[in-house]
């Protein structure tokens, strides 16, 4: 039991409630006390904390970690597929006559411009990644947390880097998916 560990207990504290949650009824060697302790703190009786855990294990739904590993698949997946499209539609753009060649060509800048800016917010994305990790970056993380420890877990400079930037190809594939899809309906 960790109650008497403060640094734990702030840890703790800094988790939403659905976290912790989870983090309970998934695991079986938790330190279930203090976990209590904090949901007592919110307001939640044990009763109702028992209650909730209970929902949680015999839920059919799957645990929030994998509908995360889900949707960073299927936005993996889905943003190749843009990519290539953005590319052969940008290659089509550059070598047209089309009377609106200059205003797209402007447009496109901006919106790789505001890719990089989505991209980047997509980095400090958090959300729960496994049954006791917290990840930093959407889709590909580039850190981690360990929920019941509260230890982050960096990868070196190198791959972080490279990992951000594949976070902003992705937030540029989404700015500059629309654009391209316009100049491909209007020709």
């Amino acid at each position: 039991m960790n109650i008497a560990d403060p640094k734990y207990l702030e840890h703790l504290r800094d988790l939403p409630s659905g976290y912790l949650l989870d983090l309970q009824a998934d695991n079986d060697y938790i330190d279930e006390e203090s976990i209590y302790w904090v949901l007592h703190e919110r307001g939640l009786t044990r009763q109702e904390i028992d209650q909730k855990l209970r929902r949680r294990r015999n839920s059919n739904w799957p645990r929030t970690y994998t509908l995360w590993a889900a949707a960073r698949w299927i936005t993996v997946f889905n943003a190749l597929i843009v990519t290539y499209f953005n590319i052969t539609g940008f290659y089509q753009i550059l070598h047209s006559d089309h009377a609106f060649r200059a205003p797209l060509l402007f447009l496109s800048v901006g919106s790789v411009l505001c890719g990089f800016f989505i991209g980047s917010k997509l980095t400090t994305h958090l959300y729960q990644g496994g049954k006791s990790l917290l990840y930093c970056g959407f889709p590909i993380p580039v850190g981690f947390v360990e929920l019941q420890t509260g230890e982050e877990i960096l990868k070196d400079k190198a791959a972080m880097i490279f990992r951000m930037a594949l976070n902003a190809v992705v937030g540029v594939n989404l700015t500059l998916f629309p654009l391209i899809f316009i100049y491909i309906m209007m020709d």
